[in-house]
């Protein structure tokens, strides 16, 4: 059983601060509690660098108690820093990463790999193609009114397409994920390209982190956890730190890594994306860090069913492997009511990954970065339903009562992803 434990967190491309991190938890660890009949909070002030911010969350049940010290590792700043760029400049970038991205091929493979992700890459231009129709529309429609003809007519139009579609962009940009989108594929290419120093910088700096706690830390297990592009950032910083410490799995202490709403293959598919490709392919050749995928068919800002280390689509879940892929189904994961409401807001459902779950599920995130079992057994296929009673309790085994109904609960829930 786990009594301590050490958290490190690597978002994707979301410029978020630790504040608002520590609110989000606050309420995934609330709705933790009713699901699981636990208890759990924040129970420290928020220790920031620029590099890292950290906190301790308590959690325990009638015959268990753990502490966890949450570590997130921070990049929000680069991120904003991007978003501060002018409109002009970000369309001339992301034209060329779209460029690119055909040219090069990567595109066609991400069809390949998943077409749900190809759609997500496209969403942001498909946007700026659908304002550009609004203003050559909205240009005709003001030539025919004014009944100009010529020269004057073609500048008429085209100044009111050009126009409108700004107009369009620089409203919506923000308000819908536009400008965040784009923002995020342009990162993606100049990092692939190796264009991005200060990032490189800022993950050698990750690699230092996880090498001193993983040395000093006085902890039971240490969990990694990447969510979209941060799982690309964890096998970077994983393999940096392997590169200086190859002993470093045998410290200890359990080293453990979990990817949920994975895009390493963003990278990975690229023809320049060998270091990242290199990167996982490390992390999965030492045997000793357990390694947990998890994909989620409703995700669609991922790669589902989809290896990230071999780039090839699997047909079911696997165990064993490097990593082992567990499929979950995110409406097991939410109440009826609930999921209907948001089966459209992409989002939403790509972190739920990092939310609490209001069902008991196979996967809970809130279970594995602050319950008592170990990361192997809390991520193996039937997560920990069979394992906690009504009142939180630690089971030995399913029982009776609610145990046995959660562990059929599960069994649906599996092979309804089978």
């Amino acid at each position: 059983m786990i009594a301590r434990r050490h958290v490190f967190h690597i978002g994707g491309y979301d410029p978020i601060s630790p504040a608002q991190q520590v609110s989000r938890l606050a309420r995934s660890l609330s709705v933790f509690q009713r699901t699981w009949g636990v208890r759990a909070g924040i129970v420290s002030a928020i220790d920031a660098t620029p590099v890292s911010a950290s906190w301790i969350v308590e959690a325990s049940g009638p015959n268990w108690s753990t502490r966890t010290s949450y570590e997130m590792l921070r990049w929000d700043d680069l991120i904003l820093e991007d978003h501060a760029r002018g409109m002009w400049s970000r369309l001339w970038r992301s034209f060329v990463t779209l460029v690119d991205f055909i040219v090069t091929g990567t595109l066609f493979r991400f069809m390949y790999a998943n077409w749900k992700y190809a759609g997500f890459f496209l969403f942001p231009y498909l946007c700026v193609a659908g304002f550009i129709g609004c203003g050559v529309a909205a240009g005709y429609g003001l030539v025919r009114l004014t009944g100009v003809s010529g020269f004057p007519a073609g500048v008429l139009g085209a100044a009111t397409a050009v126009g409108v579609g700004a107009g369009l962009l620089r409203l919506l940009g923000s308000r819908r994920p536009i400008n965040h989108v784009f923002d995020d594929w342009i990162f993606s290419r100049e990092f692939v390209y190796g264009r991005r120093p200060r990032m490189d910088a800022r993950i050698d700096r990750f690699a230092e982190r996880i090498l001193d706690r993983v040395r000093n830390a006085d902890v039971d297990e240490v969990v990694i956890i990447g969510h979209c592009l941060g799982a690309a950032l964890v096998m970077d910083a994983v393999a940096r730190a392997l590169k200086r410490d190859p002993e470093l799995a045998g410290r200890g202490r359990s080293l453990c890594i979990l990817t949920v709403g994975s895009t390493i293959a963003k990278f990975s598919l690229h023809p320049r994306g060998e270091h990242i490709r290199q990167a996982a392919q490390a992390v999965a050749g030492e045997m000793r860090i357990p390694w947990t995928e998890y994909h989620a068919r409703d995700d669609a800002i991922s790669f589902y069913r989809f290896d990230p280390v071999m780039l090839k689509r699997v047909s079911r879940e696997r165990s064993g492997g490097r990593p082992d892929i567990r499929r979950v189904q995110l409406h097991d994961m939410m109440d009826r009511a609930s999921f209907r409401r948001h089966r459209f807001n992409f989002m939403l459902l790509h972190y739920k990954f990092l939310m609490g779950n209001s069902v008991r599920a196979n996967y809970d995130y809130c279970l594995i970065i602050c319950g008592p079992l170990p990361f192997e057994e809390i991520t193996s296929p039937r997560g920990g339903v069979d394992r906690f009673g009504e009142d939180g309790a630690l089971l030995q085994r399913a029982s009776s009562g609610t145990a046995a109904a959660a562990s059929r609960s599960a069994d649906a829930a599996v092979a309804g992803v089978a």
